[in-house]
């Protein structure tokens, strides 16, 4: 891995655990009002984004890339630790978890759409200086 794409991931990862933290701390506080600190919303997404690269790789590991293998049993496999971390974290019922959690993945996926986007033109610009 060169320098340049370790500096992209790293960016990467720290602002979309920044994004993610309050994009759950906000949505817990509409669910489940003052029970939801930022402080909980950061090792939620924290634990949360170590767990969907765990079982993303698992899954990657084993030649899953298709479809239904690749993506969608993977993503309900993260969706079910973040309802279960959230209904701990926030003291919130399943269906409150439910909303903040498929909220919280929705908007995940966007911003992991644009970061993407901005990690190619940045990868482009960084290997110009540093080849």
């Amino acid at each position: 891995m060169q320098l340049a794409e370790l500096i992209i991931l790293v960016i990467g990862f720290l602002i979309s655990w920044i994004l993610g933290s309050l994009i759950l701390w906000g949505a817990g506080k509409v669910v489940s009002g003052y029970n939801a600190k930022f402080t909980d919303a950061l090792l939620i997404s924290l634990l949360g984004a170590l767990i969907n690269y765990g079982v993303s790789w698992v899954f990657g590991l084993f030649g899953f890339t298709d479809l239904i293998f690749g993506l969608i049993i993977p993503l309900v496999i993260v969706l079910i630790v973040y309802i279960v971390l959230i209904m701990h974290f926030f003291d919130t019922g399943f269906l409150g978890a439910l909303a903040v959690g498929i909220l919280y993945l929705i908007f995940m996926i966007i911003i992991g759409i644009v970061l993407v986007i901005i990690g190619v033109v940045l990868l482009v610009i960084l290997l110009a200086f540093f080849p």
